[in-house]
């Protein structure tokens, strides 16, 4: 008899093993993601935090890829960041239109690719476009041009200029990576791999603004 109960015993503890192991496996790769991406988000932070007073001291973006570099976590490819920028004459310029800073928030690329932030925001010419990864919460405008009272394309030779922006501009930069996730099933956790327009596109943003000294 005692030998019946020990075998019933045995059988119920590995069912209950195998209906819980899955579950706490889930929860562990659940966890170990959810502090990667608290690490980018903080290197996203820094980022932008340096870069926008580099801007507002220098008026130049020379040193953000060097910024990038900087702060980007381990295992998170420095083409995977993006940002632009946009750049108002005045403070009162910025103010009067809206959405004055709260332009769609995206990820300024189509797709995968090796070039480093600057290069492809010079290619962007330091915009966002609807082509791009666009953010699913938080969509106003895509602010180019005048319609919006700042500077549109010419904010590439104010940028690219040797003696940088000129004193007095205000300027809005926004920072954002595509975050690469540990494996297929570990995105499906996570806004279903994706919190943009695009398919397997998720990212981490932050936004800063200023005033060139």
């Amino acid at each position: 008899m005692f030998g019946f109960f020990r075998k019933r015993f045995h059988g119920v503890a590995i069912l209950e093993t195998a209906l819980t192991l899955p579950l706490v496996l889930y929860l562990i790769l659940f966890s170990l993601e959810f502090i990667r991406i608290g690490l980018a988000q903080n290197a996203v932070d820094m980022i932008t935090k340096e870069c926008t007073f580099q801007l507002m001291a220098k008026g130049k973006i020379d040193k953000f890829d060097e910024i990038f570099g900087k702060y980007k976590p381990l295992g998170i490819p420095l083409g995977n960041f993006r940002y632009y920028i946009r750049i108002y004459p005045n403070i009162n310029a910025m103010m009067s239109r809206s959405p004055y800073g709260g332009e769609t928030i995206g990820w300024a690329d189509t797709g995968q690719n090796n070039d480093s932030p600057t290069q492809k925001a010079i290619v962007n010419k330091y915009g966002l476009s609807s082509n791009h990864a666009l953010l699913n919460k938080y969509q106003t405008d895509i602010c180019n041009g005048v319609k919006f009272g700042e500077y549109g394309n010419d904010r590439k030779k104010l940028l690219e200029r040797s003696t940088g922006v000129p004193s007095g501009y205000v300027f809005v930069l926004t920072v954002a990576v595509k975050f690469p996730f540990s494996s297929s099933f570990i995105a499906k956790l996570f806004s279903g791999g994706s919190n943009t327009n695009k398919p397997d596109v998720y990212i981490l943003w932050a936004r800063g603004s200023g005033m060139v000294n």
